[in-house]
């Protein structure tokens, strides 16, 4: 009656000691592809929902790995890790795997299989690759090898890449992406294209609903308006947009709501506005000083300039030919002195300065 018993107790112990493995290897597995880069942090671009990004997606029950099968006939259907990674590359990458932005995001796969098997994780990843996919494996080991060569150059220049601002970075970044995927760099990096796009959309809506908020106070603009720029572009490549206050003010003073109340207003009111918009900007005192001391400026020439507009009208009623140009050459040395040939040559072109729009806080 012992030996059966003590047979019991083996196969028990022996079940134990194979789920205990398998447990380990699922472990194993998932913190392989959970050290995996994400996309952005190492220069790897990739698709944030595909299955290669999400380490849940794969079977924590795959079977301890065996000898390599080199997709022989005799394989049987979900016998080794090899054979559930072509079926799962099939389900979550078939359907897109002609684009580039997906045959990247392999690579994350690519490293799985080569730490799994050191001695020969590349040839098993090309074999898995050309079971799934015949017709593109080698196009897609191509496009990793090219992807890896990448990722080596940011590595290796990491140390000049934290030295450079965000333009000058993102300028550099992009040209070697051209480099070495040529017009697929833009598709490869979607994602950073599109949220560079979406940025920008945002900021064009929030402007879009302010041109035409006449009914909202100016301040309130003000403050929509730094916020919709803060939200766009904070933690962004764009971040040094934040930094500009030139630009910024420039923009917000072009918005037409803006403008509209701000000609509704006094000119010491329009005065004080102003100053108040620069100093929420983060403008300092003396700044506003000066670009104060420029704004009587710009008003004394458009005073000037529209009194010009006004007489050369005139002018071009009751006067042709000859007589018209004498009185027109004395009307620009009248109001412009020095800048009258200036003026001259801009209306032989069509171009009359003081036709133009004016923007109060920037002309």
């Amino acid at each position: 009656m012992k030996e059966p018993f003590f047979r019991k107790r083996k196969a028990k112990w022996g079940m134990i000691v194979v789920v205990f493995l398998l447990s380990v290897t699922g472990f194993c597995y998932y913190l392989t592809l959970d050290s995996f880069p994400e996309p952005g942090k190492t220069g790897l671009p990739g698709k944030p929902d595909s299955a290669a990004d999400n380490p849940t997606s794969y079977d924590k029950q795959l079977q301890k790995p065996g000898k390599p099968t080199h997709g022989t006939s005799q394989e049987q259907p979900g016998s080794s890790v090899e054979d559930r990674l072509v079926n799962e590359l099939k389900e979550f990458y078939g359907k897109t795997i002609s684009e580039k932005s997906t045959q990247v995001a392999l690579l994350k796969v690519k490293k799985f299989v080569m730490r799994l098997y050191p001695e020969d994780g590349e040839i098993r990843f090309y074999n898995i690759l050309k079971r799934a996919f015949p017709d593109l494996a080698d196009e897609i080991m191509k496009v990793l090898e090219k992807l890896e060569q990448y990722q080596r150059w940011m590595e290796e220049n990491a140390d000049a890449l934290s030295r450079m601002n965000s333009v000058e970075k993102q300028g550099l970044l992009w040209e070697k992406r051209k480099e070495f995927f040529g017009d697929d760099a833009s598709e490869i990096w979607s994602e950073e294209v599109l949220a560079y796009e979406k940025r920008k959309q945002n900021v064009r809506d929030a402007l879009d609903f302010l041109d035409k908020a006449d009914d909202v106070p100016i301040h309130e603009k003000l403050d929509l308006y730094q916020t919709s720029i803060q939200e766009a572009y904070q933690n962004s490549p764009e971040a040094y947009i934040l930094q500009n206050k030139d630009m910024l003010a420039k923009v917000f003073f072009g918005i037409d709501s803006v403008q509209n109340e701000l000609k509704s207003l006094s000119p010491e009111q329009r005065r004080v506005e102003i100053n108040r918009i620069r100093r929420e900007m983060g403008f300092s005192q003396e700044q506003i000083e000066k670009m104060e001391q420029r704004d009587e400026y710009q008003e004394c020439r458009w005073a000037e300039g529209l009194t010009y507009m006004e007489e050369r009208e005139q002018a071009t009623q009751e006067l042709e030919g000859e007589a018209l140009k004498t009185r027109l050459k004395e009307l620009r040395e009248k109001h412009f002195k020095h800048e009258a040939k200036t003026i001259e040559l801009e209306e032989k072109d069509n171009f009359f300065r003081f036709n133009r729009p004016r923007v109060y806080g920037r002309n």
